[in-house]
């Protein structure tokens, strides 16, 4: 046999003179004549066969290019000593980059709106779920019950949900559904509002106009005031209370210092409320100004409720949550 240098790594016969394996591109190492270290001249049969690279590498770790199973160049390393390629290891610099995920893909879960009641100082009670399209709350029927409050009536209101969004409708309640404004409120005639613990009631109603009775006889009293609406005090149990006049075309609510106080009123804010006449039309403006426990007015027919509503049922504060 001819004197060479036999490859460590595919054990095949080199030049004496080559600097790297010509059969897989492994770096020679030079040794005396004839005295080659490595293993014998023909290749182990387990030693896959693989095409030498273009440039001839430095170090004993190997790389060569091999078909990947799918038909493309996957890029592979060599254990010198066994001649067995090494897998590339899990989550190295030869490993795919981690697929980055859209943010929205975080929001995809279905929507559960929720009602928390309000305890004394403002802390939060239960949290219901309505996982139904349908709940209905009340004293003694519904899905929620609050069969302590004497104020709800058996089946008080009901609330429904659809794609997401949630509506509340009274349900022939005696005492009401009513929602605390966010914004200054147009109010009919004949509306329910709750000022800290009074109920009130717009009237639209012009006064008579002061016309005798059939016989021409006039009807003594006070002087009539110019109003463009009044503000009367519902009592409990039923009954009227105060009235009050907005001569003005404006009225303010609360405890001290308004047309309208309540002095023993212990949730009702200095200034609580105002009441004032639209400049372009016959409307009543029901605007909260800056109170604690806010403003609320009675709802006629079905409303939709938003993230953060508050409302307020017999004696059930309920926060509304849909986010």
């Amino acid at each position: 046999m001819d004197p060479g240098l036999v490859c460590h790594v595919c054990g095949a016969q080199n030049a004496l003179s080559a600097a790297a394996c010509n059969h897989c591109g492994a770096a020679l190492s030079q040794h005396p004549e004839g005295a080659a270290a490595g293993p014998p001249a023909s290749a182990p049969s387990s030693v896959p066969p693989v095409s030498a690279p273009s440039s001839v590498p430095t170090g004993r770790d190997v790389d060569a290019t091999m078909m990947a199973p799918d038909g493309g160049a996957a890029p592979l390393r060599f254990d010198p000593a066994t001649g067995q390629p090494i897998a590339a290891p899990v989550g190295g610099e030869d490993a795919p980059p981690a697929r980055t995920l859209f943010f929205g893909a975080l929001q995809q879960q279905p929507v559960v709106p929720r009602l928390v009641v309000i305890k004394g100082e403002g802390g939060d009670g239960a949290t219901y779920h309505l996982q139904q399209t349908a709940t209905s709350i009340g004293r003694s029927e519904g899905d929620i019950t609050f069969v302590e409050d004497p104020f709800l009536s058996p089946e008080h209101a009901r609330f429904s949900s659809q794609d997401g969004r949630l509506f509340v409708q009274d349900a022939g309640s005696a005492n009401g559904v009513f929602l605390r404004i966010k914004k200054p409120t147009p109010v009919g005639d004949e509306t329910h509002m709750l000022v800290g613990e009074q109920l009130l009631r717009l009237c639209k109603q012009p006064f008579t106009d002061g016309s005798p009775n059939e016989n021409g006889t006039y009807y003594y009293g006070s002087p009539r005031p110019d109003s463009r609406f009044q503000v009367v005090q519902c009592l409990a149990g039923g009954g009227e209370g105060r009235v009050c006049s907005a001569e003005i075309g404006t009225m303010s609510l609360g405890r001290e210092g308004n047309t309208m106080n309540f002095p023993d009123d212990r949730f009702i804010s200095g200034h609580h409320a105002r009441l004032e006449s639209a400049s372009d039309s016959d409307e009543v403006i029901l605007t909260d100004t800056g109170s604690r426990n806010g403003t609320f007015i009675r709802l006629a027919g079905a409303q939709e409720l938003f993230h953060g509503d508050y409302l307020f049922l017999g004696q059930q504060l309920l926060r509304v949550e849909i986010a």
